[in-house]
C-alpha cells in the first residue's frame, strides 16, 4: 500500500528544526533483495543478530499467521523494503520494520537490508508510531494508545495528531474515546473480536455494565455493527417528544448548532426558549475538554 506523506504536525517534534523528511532524507527503495555484503541507494546489509526491537514499538500484537505468510513471501522474493534503524552502540535499534525483522529471524537470514538514520529517542518514537499507523498495521486499541502517547509525551493537540497521521480530527477523537471503554471491551477490540465500529456503538451507552453485557452478546452471537446498533436503540429508545422537538427545531438554531460543531469539532446542542436557553458542548476526555477551551479562548 502506498504510504501517505507525513503530516506537517510532526515537524515541531523533530529536534534542531529538522523536518521528518530531513530525518528520512532519501526515499527507501521498494525493490531490494537480501544479498550479503551489498549496498544499494543508501541501503546497507547488516547481520540480523545485531538488530534489536524498538523499545517504543506501538504494536503489541504480532499475528503468528501473518508473520508466517510474510516469512513465506520473504523466502520467495527477499526483503522488498529495508528496515529503518538507528545505531545503538554495536547494535541497531529498529525504528520501523519489526515484522520484517521477526520474519527474517524465523528464516534465519544471516543479513538483512537496513537504512540507518541518525535520530533522537523522540524522533524514533514519532517515526515508529507514524510508520505503523500509515501502514495500517495497528489494531484500533494500539492506534488509540499511540495517539494518546503523542498527546501525552509530546503535548500534541488532537488537531496536531490528526495532521501528523493524515486523519480527520473527529477520527482521532473517536479512536481516543476507545480508551474510556471497560478493559474487557478494549481487550475484545484489540484481539479483533470486536471492530472499531462495534466500539463506537458501545460508547453510546452510559453504563459500563451494559457495555460489557452487549460485548458478550456480540461475541456469543457474532452480531454485526448494525445489529448491535439495534440492541443499543432498544436500550435507549428515543422518546416521541424528543423526535418531535428535533423535527420542529428552528432552522436558525439548527444552523447555529452546525456552525459551532464545525468550529469546535464536537457535538453541540442549543436548547432555546423565549427568553433564555443553554448551549451544551460535549467532550470525551480531559484532553478533549482542554482542546475545546483553547478554541473558545482563541475565539474570544
Amino acid at each position: 500500500m502506498e504510504k501517505k506523506a507525513l503530516g506537517k504536525g510532526l515537524s515541531a517534534l523533530i529536534s534542531g528544526g529538522r523536518s521528518v523528511e530531513d530525518v528520512l532524507k532519501k526515499e527507501i527503495p521498494l525493490e531490494v533483495k537480501a544479498a550479503a555484503g551489498r549496498e544499494d541507494k543508501g541501503v546497507t546489509f547488516v547481520e540480523t543478530a545485531r538488530l534489536v526491537p524498538n523499545k517504543y514499538q506501538p504494536r503489541t500484537n504480532f499475528d503468528a499467521e501473518q508473520l508466517k505468510e510474510l516469512a513465506a513471501s520473504i523466502k520467495e522474493k527477499g526483503v522488498l523494503a529495508p528496515i529503518l534503524v538507528r545505531r545503538q552502540g554495536d547494535s541497531f535499534e529498529i525504528i520501523a520494520g519489526e515484522r520484517r525483522f521477526r520474519a527474517a529471524v524465523e528464516l534465519k537470514l544471516p543479513r538483512v537490508p537496513v537504512v540507518i538514520r541518525d535520530t533522537t529517542d523522540q524522533e524514533a518514537l514519532v517515526l515508529s508510531i507514524v510508520e505503523n499507523i500509515q501502514r495500517q498495521e495497528l489494531n484500533p486499541m494500539e492506534e488509540a494508545h499511540a495517539f494518546h502517547r503523542l498527546t501525552k509525551d509530546f503535548s500534541l493537540t488532537q488537531e496536531e495528531v490528526a495532521r501528523a497521521v493524515s486523519k480527520d480530527r473527529s477520527t482521532v477523537a473517536n479512536v481516543l474515546r476507545l480508551l474510556t471503554l471497560p478493559a474487557e471491551v478494549q481487550k475484545a477490540i484489540s484481539s479483533g473480536k470486536l471492530s472499531f465500529g462495534h466500539g463506537k456503538v458501545l460508547l453510546g451507552l452510559d453504563s459500563v455494565a451494559q457495555q460489557i453485557k452487549l460485548t458478550q452478546l456480540v461475541l456469543s452471537n457474532s452480531l454485526s455493527v448494525r445489529e448491535l446498533e439495534n440492541h443499543v436503540a432498544s436500550i435507549k429508545p428515543v422518546s416521541l417528544k424528543k423526535k418531535r422537538a428535533e423535527k420542529d427545531k428552528d432552522p436558525y438554531i439548527a444552523d447555529m448548532e452546525s456552525q459551532l460543531q464545525r468550529i469546535l469539532g464536537t457535538k453541540v446542542r442549543i436548547v432555546a426558549s423565549k427568553k433564555r436557553g443553554r448551549i451544551q458542548i460535549e467532550y470525551y476526555s480531559d484532553e478533549d475538554r482542554e482542546r475545546i477551551l483553547k478554541i473558545l479562548k482563541k475565539q474570544g
